[in-house]
């Protein structure tokens, strides 16, 4: 073979040397472009992924949160806003519980003991305890902070309100209604304005019992006005705001209370007619249910769910 052939094969080998170390240098670069590209898209949708996750991790923690805020601890001291009152799934019938004094002797007086047992009861049932501002929601617009309510009252502000009850209260953490007789404030026997103020601080509610805790319905007319009109001011003094509810002394009430009662600013009023309280009965004359001692757990929770 000629030199110059020798030498003409050579460079074609060269360029062919040349050209695949090019086009493998080709092929590595678009490889290597691929892989980042393929890289870039796995890591993009494992973020996605994992965004994806959170999100959905966050909305169960959300929804579990609204779930626990929506059913209160009925063992705890929080209240559930009125604005997340729902509507009820049908008429509401309310157990508004009537109680008088902390004390042993009469079917009047509650043994303090039992009282505690009594409130521990409601709480390990699932009772919420409703105030006088929710238990109008609850009536007039049968809304429910939650399906098991109750109201909690106790009639002419002995006393034993404050010793033993507002330490009863206290450790149950017990929602409670004292109407009160304002015409008895200050007496030995009855709570006093500083009482009553410490009492309110601590969370306990004050509706009126009248003036005097006389019969309504054997009055005469002003005398009937006076006995609400007048309560209610003495209170609104004390308290800082007005009473919403009025509790009949000894229940007794005529056509004629109730339209004074509705005049003088009332919206919910108390009677002592047995079983449970409904908006049919009239805002103004409500049913509750009588706590006498001696109950057992099971018979103190059936006069709780259906008033007898």
């Amino acid at each position: 073979m000629g030199r110059k052939k020798r030498i003409w094969l050579l460079g074609i080998v060269v360029l062919l040397i040349a050209a695949g170390g090019f086009f493998w240098h080709q092929h590595t670069v678009h490889q290597q472009a691929m892989t980042a590209r393929q890289e870039a898209v796995r890591q993009r949708r494992s973020r996605q992924q994992r965004a994806a996750a959170s999100s959905k991790r966050r909305a169960a923690s959300n929804k579990t949160a609204a779930v626990k805020t929506a059913a209160v601890d009925p063992t705890s001291t929080e209240r559930i806003p009125l604005a997340r009152c729902h509507q009820a799934r049908g008429p509401v019938n309310l157990p508004i519980l009537m109680y008088h004094d902390i004390d042993v002797g009469n079917t009047l007086k509650m043994p303090a003991p039992q009282l505690r047992k009594q409130l521990n009861w409601l709480k390990q049932a699932g009772y919420y305890e409703l105030t006088p501002a929710e238990a109008y929601v609850v009536l007039k617009e049968n809304k429910v902070p939650q399906d098991k309510i109750v109201w909690i009252t106790f009639d002419d502000g002995y006393r034993s309100m404050y010793t033993p009850g507002l330490q009863i209260f206290k450790e149950t953490k017990s929602r409670i209604t004292i109407n009160e007789i304002s015409g008895a404030i200050n007496a030995n026997w009855n709570l006093t304005k500083a009482m009553i103020n410490e009492m309110q601080q601590a969370g306990v509610d004050f509706a009126s019992h009248t003036v005097s805790h006389l019969e309504l319905n054997k009055l005469p007319d002003a005398r009937q006005q006076s006995e609400l009109t007048d309560s209610r001011k003495v209170l609104e003094e004390i308290l800082g705001t007005a009473p919403n509810t009025i509790a009949y002394p000894s229940g007794r009430y005529n056509a004629d209370t109730l339209r004074f009662a509705a005049a003088a600013g009332y919206q919910l009023g108390l009677t002592t007619a047995p079983g449970l309280a409904n908006a049919s009965q009239g805002l103004l004359s409500l049913q509750r249910v009588r706590i006498n001692p001696g109950l057992d757990q099971q018979a103190y929770l059936r006069h709780v769910q259906t008033g007898y």
